[in-house]
């Protein structure tokens, strides 16, 4: 038995709320109209996705994260630079707030905000974070008792404390809540049932929010990485002063990346980029820290001229081992 059901969006506790109309991801991705004005809850990943396709088919969009910078599981330049990005684009951001009520008016509805400001919409998408679904599913048939985080498994993929052959994958068990990590738990989960003895290592694994550009990261963050006592080397390079595919890619290049390594140890423990593709090419950072690449034999790597991965062989040089 695999179980695979997945997660779903963490209801909001906002009045008002079920007075008006609310969208997930999933309806805000399947609509086959496009709203005149929306206001998404949320300035993760999905929030900041949903609110630049949203914007960009016509709708005016206002974007609320309660945290004070989008984006917040990364650094906060990441956030910063988006938020720019999506406000040149006439998006209205707005950080270090939260929604506290929503009425319906007239054909649409009004959002109020902590500080009063009244935002008027027509429909509110929630994406503020996503729960494991462990509910309703039988698990205290097979002797599964789920926490808040989900169905707790092995290295193996196998349920901890179910009976031989009941294996999780996915959301459900609430272990880096991405499509690409249910797929690799798949793969470990099948090669296990199969006869094998492969174990699942989730270093390395990269994150990316499909925005324009896009941000890319893996790892720890400067900070995460000094909170773990490491004796920290970072920088931060500007691409279109640093490479020429920047220029080569588009009118007005753009994009930054920014590493971090531990000096006593010689590694990449984290990377991060806001520029164009950043999702194809943070994965050569992604396989330095899953792999624990010396910096000093990256740094003797060749890179294809122009690339946007050039931009690391500038940036290894300039961390501090």
């Amino acid at each position: 038995m695999i179980l695979a059901t997945g997660s779903y969006s963490n209801p909001l506790p906002v009045e008002g709320l079920d007075e008006v109309t609310v969208w997930t991801n999933r309806e805000a991705t399947t609509t086959r109209e496009v709203p005149a004005r929306a206001v998404i809850i949320g300035g993760g990943p999905n929030g900041v996705e949903t609110s630049q396709w949203l914007s960009r088919l016509g709708c005016e969009v206002t974007l609320v994260q309660h945290a004070d910078v989008l984006v917040n599981r990364e650094d906060r330049r990441v956030g910063e630079i988006i938020k720019g990005v999506l406000e040149e684009e006439g998006i209205g951001v707005r950080v270090g707030r939260r929604v506290e009520r929503a009425r319906k008016e007239g054909d649409g509805a009004v959002v109020t905000l902590d500080d009063g400001e009244e935002i008027p919409t027509d429909v509110v998408v929630t994406v503020a974070g996503r729960t494991p679904r462990t509910e309703g599913i039988g698990l205290e048939s097979v002797g599964i008792e789920p926490d808040e985080k989900g169905i707790s498994v092995d290295e193996r993929c196998h349920v901890i404390g179910a009976p031989e052959g009941v294996w999780a994958v996915g959301d459900v068990t609430g272990k880096l809540l991405f499509t690409h990590v249910a797929q690799y738990q798949g793969r470990v989960a099948v090669a296990n049932i199969l006869g094998g003895d492969r174990r699942a290592n989730y270093d390395g694994v990269p994150r990316v929010v499909f925005s324009d550009p896009e941000i890319a990261a893996v790892g720890l963050t400067e900070e995460e990485a000094r909170s773990r006592g490491m004796d920290v080397t970072a920088v931060t390079v500007d691409l279109p002063e640093t490479i020429a595919k920047p220029w080569t890619y588009e009118q007005e290049p753009r994009g930054t990346l920014s590493l971090v390594a531990d000096r006593a140890r010689g590694v990449l423990v984290g990377a991060w980029a806001v520029a164009p593709q950043a999702g194809e090419w943070i994965h050569h950072a992604a396989t330095a820290i899953r792999i624990g690449i010396p910096v000093t034999e990256l740094r003797d790597g060749v890179a294809q001229f122009p690339t946007f991965t050039g931009a690391y062989i500038d940036a290894f040089e300039l961390l501090d081992i």
